[in-house]
């Protein structure tokens, strides 16, 4: 006996079919509890349910690239104000004004250790989010660098960066296999990478 489907597109392909098989059989199953028409107006119903939800991904990731953007450009004014500070202040009293500490001698401060736990709990058409652990040792780290690959043998390449352990990408390659990786950076150098995670795009 036949295993009815789960996946979305196996359901859709079986409506299909009895769509089809009750409209050329009708003589023979003549009381079916939906008829085609039926089958048809709720089949229809789906489709259109599911557009509206691909539209609505589409518009998602739009947003999550303007927000990245936003966030990006505003990590950089900082950067670059900070900078500014570092170098005219007379002192770190005046630097903790502004929420910042004193520059640090060159090799004063290590190394950060290696990201933890790298997931992709959440992802959708053409957007996936990533989240991890922050390093347990090692230096504090200024910023992540996320790198992406294609399988089998495609070169790591940097996609991103992040001032918090998560991080929404979008505008991903579709219909390929994928891996991602993060490591945290600073001021003396970049740390270990994380894990791999593996993603069907």
């Amino acid at each position: 006996m036949a295993t009815f489907p789960t996946r979305e597109s196996d359901i859709v392909v079986l409506a299909q079919s009895i769509i089809q098989g009750l409209t050329t059989q009708a003589e023979t199953f003549t009381r079916p509890p939906y008829t085609a028409p039926e089958i048809r107006t709720q089949l229809d119903a789906f489709l259109a349910l599911r557009d509206a939800l691909i539209r609505q991904q589409a518009l998602v990731s739009e947003a999550v690239t303007a927000k990245q953007g936003g966030l990006d450009k505003l990590a950089d004014a900082l950067r670059s104000v900070l900078r500014y500070i570092e170098n005219a202040a007379a002192s770190e009293d005046q630097l903790a004004h502004f929420g910042w500490s004193g520059r640090r001698t060159p090799g004063s401060q290590p190394l950060p250790g290696q990201c933890r736990m790298l997931e992709a709990p959440r992802r959708g058409p053409g957007w996936i989010f990533l989240d991890w652990k922050e390093p347990s040792e090692g230096g504090k780290p200024s910023y992540y660098v996320v790198e992406m690959r294609e399988l089998p043998d495609g070169a790591w390449k940097q996609v991103a960066t992040a001032v918090e352990s998560e991080i929404t990408l979008a505008n991903q390659v579709s219909g390929k296999r994928l891996e991602y990786r993060a490591y945290a950076a600073n001021k003396v150098g970049k740390g270990q990478v994380s894990n791999v995670v593996e993603v069907d795009a």
